[in-house]
């Protein structure tokens, strides 16, 4: 070691000059030598390994279509969507058909004025009543003086019936009295009518209520209506249940009453039925009557008797 003082040599490790005393600085050794004053070794490289080169996706160069291809293109397009169209009509026709063809008997027996003949109702309506039907069932079913019956038919438990019966009670000179309409499309999965949980309970309608609201809260719609010269219109409702303690059916008719003009709920009233089993079989040409008829369409008996019945429910 060489004193930057004084310039004598020093031996090497010591810290002072032995000549000055002066502090000795230790050289800075180069990187490639060690403290001892020997070559350090180079480290060899490690060349990272080559890596597989990917294949290069080979760019497809897109075809261009000529005036004529394209021209062909938008053609399919325009009849495609014409296709469409034509389907969604046709669609919308087929359903709009059915519904107003599940309707019509409904909206005309509507139109019937009550108070005026038989021929300005037929007028008015496009229906033709006849004083009797081909239909054996129908003409025991309830007294009236002219029938109309749809020529549609649906199947009731089987049997082939009518979609819709519209009934006249008449007086003098064939001025109308009551129009009374059944819709047997609402017996279409079972005679008995609809598949209930259990029993309709009357205080479920309050007094006031309209129509919409009534079979909105009681889950289906009447299968008969009746119409008079009080100016009141009778709606029953078709319904059954199994009972959990006898363990059979029992099918009931639920009345409601509605103001003719306002068509608010006046009364409700219910009725257990019980029909024959020929009631829904009897052929066209057959004059036997019914075993019972339908109490929403047979003549009234006595309001005492039916007071009784409910009260025994």
């Amino acid at each position: 070691m060489i004193c930057k003082k004084c310039g004598s040599e020093c031996p090497d490790g010591n810290i002072f000059c032995e000549a000055c005393g002066a502090e000795l600085e230790a050289p800075v050794l180069p990187d490639n030598v060690d403290d001892k004053g020997r070559m350090k070794k180079k480290a060899k490289a490690v060349k990272p390994k080559a890596q597989p080169e990917k294949p290069r996706k080979e760019h497809k160069e897109k075809k261009k279509r000529t005036p004529e291809e394209k021209a062909a293109f938008v053609k399919k397009l325009k009849m495609g969507a014409v296709c469409l169209a034509v389907i969604a009509v046709i669609v919308i026709i087929v359903l709009v058909v059915r519904l107003i063809g599940a309707n019509d008997g409904y909206n005309a027996a509507k139109k019937i004025p009550v108070g005026r003949n038989v021929d300005y109702a037929q007028s008015e309506t496009g229906l033709v009543f006849t004083e009797k039907s081909t239909n054996g069932m129908i003409n025991n079913m309830a007294d009236f003086d002219y029938i109309c019956i749809s020529e549609e038919t649906t199947k009731v438990s089987g049997s082939e019936q009518p979609r819709w019966v519209i009934l006249l009670t008449v007086g003098e000179e064939d001025i109308i009295n009551a129009v009374e309409y059944y819709d047997f499309t609402q017996l279409k999965l079972n005679w008995k009518g609809r598949k209930m949980p259990e029993m309709l309970d009357q205080n479920s309608l309050e007094y006031g209520m309209n129509i919409k609201n009534v079979n909105k809260t009681l889950g289906i719609k009447p299968y008969y209506i009746k119409r008079t010269v009080s100016n009141d219109s009778t709606y029953c409702y078709r319904y059954f249940y199994t009972d959990p303690v006898e363990g059979y059916d029992r099918s009931f008719n639920y009345y409601v009453e509605f103001s003719d003009v306002e068509m608010a709920v006046k009364n409700v009233d219910y009725r257990e039925i019980n029909y024959a089993a020929t009631i829904l079989s009897a052929s066209d040409d057959s004059e036997k009557a019914a075993a019972d008829t339908d109490p929403a369409a047979e003549s009234e008996t006595s309001e005492e008797e039916a007071s009784e019945e409910s009260a025994e429910e």
